[in-house]
């Protein structure tokens, strides 16, 4: 062998032999991370329980009849996830367990201290964040409405009906029918239960009680119209809004009584 290939091996042998050591190090990096990583998430199963849920799909398909569906997630393009589905998609995390100071669902004690500020507030909370809730709390998608919805159950289920009202007062009945003596429905008393986290607020788009502009072109089109609306759903608001449990008299009463406030 000629020293020109002596040399060309030597020099060959001694680039490999760095190139092996580089991937050495970088394979004991990878390790270290992958390891840091796992312990965290260990630590932390909420969050792996947040970033499982933000990889898995959207939806499962179903081949055969016999085939166990464990979870099926339908996403219905125009149509708001109620305040119950985002809630417990997104929000029972923190405020199922009372996590970083979340107001714990159930705790009406905490939730009143909060409905005192009023339902544009919490609202505008949800949206925006608020202390070590981030902005939407886990549900990037929601849109305002369905936010809105998201609070009205919570508030609901904590027992706190009308936010707004001051902790030591009571709030209003539930907007489920709740009538006078002579068993006509209050429309006030539906709308301070099921239709003040948006029409209160002008939630995304929704007219504004007493907003007689907003009002107008609607009341136009006839309180038939408006009724259906109330019912079917319209653009951000669901069917039935946040009052799934109201009757089509107890609506009717709601649609009247915002009409009367913004003519």
């Amino acid at each position: 062998m000629s020293d020109q290939d002596s040399t060309f091996m030597a020099n060959f042998m001694g680039v490999l032999g760095i190139l092996v050591v580089i991937a050495i190090v970088f394979y004991f990096i990878a390790q270290l991370v992958v390891e840091d990583d796992t312990e965290m998430l260990a630590e932390n199963p909420m969050m792996a329980e947040l970033i499982e849920k933000n990889i898995k799909p959207v939806g499962q398909v179903r081949t055969t009849d016999d085939a166990p569906v464990t979870e099926t997630v339908i996403a219905t393009a125009g149509q708001a996830r109620s305040g119950k589905t985002v809630y417990d998609s997104s929000c029972l995390a923190c405020h199922g367990a009372g996590v970083a100071g979340a107001p714990k669902t159930g705790d009406q004690g905490a939730w009143k201290t909060r409905a005192a500020q009023g339902m544009a507030v919490l609202v505008e909370h949800a949206i925006n964040g608020f202390n070590a809730m981030p902005a939407k709390g886990t549900c990037a998608d929601c849109s305002d409405s369905e936010l809105a919805a998201a609070v009205t159950y919570m508030l609901t289920e904590s027992g706190v009906e009308g936010a707004g009202a001051a902790p030591e007062e009571s709030s209003a009945p539930p907007a489920s029918g709740a009538g006078t003596d002579t068993g006509a429905v209050n429309g006030e008393q539906v709308v301070q239960g099921a239709c003040l986290s948006c029409h209160g607020t002008g939630v995304a788009g929704a007219p504004k009680i007493g907003d007689k502009a907003a009002w107008a072109p609607r009341i136009a089109q006839g309180d038939e119209a408006l009724l259906t609306n109330a019912i079917q759903g319209l653009r951000a608001m669901p069917p039935r809004g946040a009052c799934m449990n109201c009757t089509d008299a107890d609506l009717k009463a709601a649609v009247d009584y915002m009409v009367s406030q913004s003519e």
